[in-house]
């Protein structure tokens, strides 16, 4: 008899909301995160299908697997407004997630000179479970540490009923970091996150990534290539690879001249072979999950071109893809756009297409017989 899952999926009363959203605000032009308007003549490449129809519209009608979501503030507030619309009810939205917090997910490992464990941090819903298990990969590159910047995303998050595994991982040759062992790094956290949502209430029958900016890219890599990366786990147990992607910003166009400088240094002293077999637009050859792309179209960090490149390419090869731009969205405003239209519904949306694969597949499991 296949197994039977009952969760207690808290954000999925964002998901036929965010669905809904058709009718979208119209955008807000404008270059962000310090960047000239010279700087954007990347974002020429984006398909006119995707923009408005017209200046000032109230509503548009986005090309297919493109929305258009509601503009998010430049400088938005550290912690996301929680007068959501009426339509959206937020259980224990006014309350704190508990963390626990530094947790190592690796073995022993070099971090550039020196031996240590690569660390997470765990935001734990409030009220029942079992919660969805989502792991998050922050941008970069940041060296240890730097997962902190997503403290208040991660526990806003974890408010809506996800449980969620905020990891570092070493991103740069200066933390013993590139490739392979990024990537390594952050199947480990996937790994780790199977083996430990049960212990603090979560589900890990499915595990999510989302990655922002650098950690977009990693993220990327592990969930769409063909390739397993292993090494280094504390639990070497499961699968190291998603069961759904969330691109948040990702540099996913390893060649723009918007991360030029980020992947110098990535690579360093690394043969061009890395570059290669890290580039999501060539190894995008695995087994198709669902995946959810976010970019703001003012964002002069990593150029939302990127985001533009991977959608289309992993519609053509059949993908359950989609890309919401975020009119005059930045680098991290993105992150708080709106809870019907920005990264939290791209979040809930990953998480429930990934649950309707579990469940289907489950259903057709073969039912074991007993042995008398």
């Amino acid at each position: 008899m296949a197994k039977k899952r009952t969760r207690n999926l808290r954000a999925s009363v964002f998901l036929a909301a965010a669905l809904a959203s058709s009718v979208l605000l119209h955008a807000t032009a404008g270059p962000g995160d310090g960047a000239s308007a010279s700087a954007f003549s990347d974002i020429a490449a984006i398909p006119a299908a995707t923009a408005p129809a017209h200046a000032g519209s109230t509503s548009i009608t986005p090309a297919p697997a493109v929305t258009y979501a509601p503009s998010g503030d430049a400088t938005p507030d550290p912690v996301p407004d929680r007068d959501l619309p009426t339509a959206i009810e937020v259980p224990h939205a006014e309350q704190l997630a508990s963390t626990v917090a530094n947790v190592p997910f690796t073995t022993a490992v070099d971090c550039g000179g020196y031996m240590c464990q690569v660390r997470l941090d765990i935001y734990v819903p409030t009220g029942p479970g079992p919660y969805p298990t989502l792991v998050l990969l922050r941008g970069g590159p940041g060296g240890m540490g730097a997962r902190s910047y997503l403290a208040n995303f991660a526990t806003a998050v974890a408010e809506t009923g996800i449980l969620v595994f905020s990891a570092d991982y070493r991103d740069s040759p200066v933390v013993g970091g590139g490739y392979p062992q990024a990537f390594a790094d952050a199947s480990c956290a996937v790994r780790f996150a199977r083996t430990e949502a049960s212990k603090y209430g979560g589900d890990s029958s499915t595990v999510t990534v989302a990655g922002h900016s650098l950690g977009g890219w990693v993220g990327s890599v592990i969930s769409l290539g063909a390739r397993e990366f292993t090494g280094g786990c504390l639990d070497a147990t499961g699968s190291g690879r998603p069961d759904a992607f969330v691109g948040l910003s990702g540099c996913y166009d390893l060649s723009s001249s918007s991360v030029a400088s980020e992947m110098s240094f990535f690579f360093a002293n690394q043969p061009a072979s890395a570059r290669t077999a890290s580039d999501p637009l060539k190894i995008a050859l695995g087994s198709p999950i669902p995946v959810r792309l976010v970019a703001g179209t003012a964002d002069g960090s990593v150029y939302p071109t990127a985001s533009v490149m991977l959608n289309t390419m992993l519609a053509g090869r059949g993908w359950d893809t989609a890309l919401t731009m975020v009119p005059g969205g930045v680098h991290s405003s993105i992150l708080w756009t709106d809870y019907l239209g920005g990264s939290f519904a791209a979040i809930f949306t990953a998480i429930s297409k990934a649950d309707a694969i579990w469940d289907i597949n489950d259903a057709a499991a073969p039912t074991p017989t007993s042995t008398p």
